[in-house]
């Protein structure tokens, strides 16, 4: 093992004070590609989140929605639900007021590439799916114990233990942790199940109700494969709204780059950064394009991640800013923040800007001119050389 460095130590004494948390992770679909012969069309991978201290209260919880919603003594699964969507959206409609978080990874198989080593290569797809699955999970939460259900793919199983170990970096305190049991022993890992079983049936019946929607207060983040490349209109568009495509397309791909560029920056900031922007992401594609997203609820979202409180001026100075100042493109407003997806966003951000920056401007240039008038000139103080961008823009 390598020696470990003081800013090693300075990373395992702050991972000591993030609260443990267990994922349950079960998986809906499979890895064939043959369609036509009982081939899965998407395959997806849902890590129900939870505090350890919490475990045991979400365990009673879900338990009590269990007993209330026709499972007695057996096991709790979304394929025993079926098409019975009444069924279905009460039992989720008694899970949401319960406490936990929702990863999912989605991959549309029909959208890749035909004769690409992720359709003509098993193993291809196994690794594959290790790399995203670790990148979501691990940048979501460091600290982190994975339980998956055993009856499955055990090959997959098997092997992204192996992954994580790999290439998780070295530390003292081996935040990973697996465990695979059998899903009629696991409560939690039921919960996985229904909540991965119903998300699926938003891909791939018309008919379903959007669970998306009714899921989003749960829904962390949702990494899908092949990327998407349109945003999800739940509402009509305004008439003073038009989707621009190449605006959507520029700001996705600015968000994308942040992305790629800090996802493996082990700093506060930048997790807490691209834990926003995954966010806002999941809401353009799977909720609504349309909306912005309050303060209120980033702010909850970060927290999360944070397991600290945050306040509005530290999303907007140490978050919203940086963020832009690299160069990602966010829409905002009083009613929040969004992804760009027309011009008419872009232009709401700036008449918000122009409301402050305005003012401001304005009483600069009456100080400038009061004091040049009472010094005949003599004196300006925009001559300083921190200050000549405002100097040519007034003159």
């Amino acid at each position: 093992m390598n020696q470990l460095s003081f800013d090693d130590f300075k990373r395992e004494q702050s991972l000591l004070l993030l609260p443990s948390r267990t994922a349950y992770i079960d998986e809906c679909g499979n890895f064939g590609f043959d369609f036509n012969n009982g081939g899965s069309k998407y395959y997806i991978l849902c890590a129900v989140v939870a505090k350890n201290s919490d475990i045991d209260e979400l365990h009673t919880a879900v338990s009590v929605v269990k007993q209330n919603n026709g499972f007695g003594q057996t096991e709790m699964k979304s394929s025993a639900i079926g098409n019975n969507y009444r069924r279905r959206s009460k039992i989720i409609a008694e899970l949401l007021p319960i406490v936990f978080r929702v990863i999912l990874f989605v991959a549309d198989k029909q959208a890749f590439i035909s004769e690409s080593p992720l359709t003509s290569y098993r193993q291809s797809f196994i690794k594959f799916l290790h790399q995203r699955l670790y990148n979501v999970l691990y940048n979501a939460y460091p600290k982190l114990r994975i339980v998956e259900d055993q009856i499955g793919t055990s090959e997959f199983q098997e092997s992204f233990k192996k992954y994580v170990r790999e290439h998780r970096p070295e530390n003292l305190f081996n935040e990973y942790d697996f465990d695979y049991t059998d899903s009629k022993d696991s409560l939690l890992v039921q919960l996985a199940d229904i909540v991965g079983g119903t998300i699926s049936k938003v891909y791939i019946d018309d008919h379903a109700p959007n669970y998306l929607e009714m899921l989003k207060g749960k829904i962390i983040c949702i990494e899908n494969f092949p990327n998407k490349t349109m945003p999800y209109f739940a509402s009509a568009i305004s008439e003073n709204t038009q989707y621009d495509k190449s605006i959507f397309e520029i700001a996705v791909q600015c968000v994308n780059s942040f992305i790629a560029k800090y996802e493996h920056d082990e700093s506060l900031e930048k997790k807490l950064q691209i834990a926003l922007l995954r966010y806002l992401l999941f809401q353009v594609y799977n909720v609504d394009a349309n909306n912005y997203i309050s303060s209120h609820q980033l702010l909850s979202i970060l927290e999360e991640y944070a397991n600290k409180r945050i306040r509005p001026n530290y999303l907007y100075r140490r978050i919203i800013a940086p963020l832009r100042d690299a160069g990602v493109i966010l829409a905002s407003c009083t009613h929040g923040y969004k992804i760009p997806i027309s011009v008419e966003d872009i232009i709401t951000y700036l008449n918000q800007t122009h409301t402050v920056v305005s003012p401001m401007l304005h009483r600069i240039e009456i100080c400038r001119n009061l004091i040049r008038q009472k010094t005949d000139n003599a004196f300006d103080v925009l001559d300083n050389p921190a200050f000549l961008k405002y100097k040519n823009f007034f003159d």
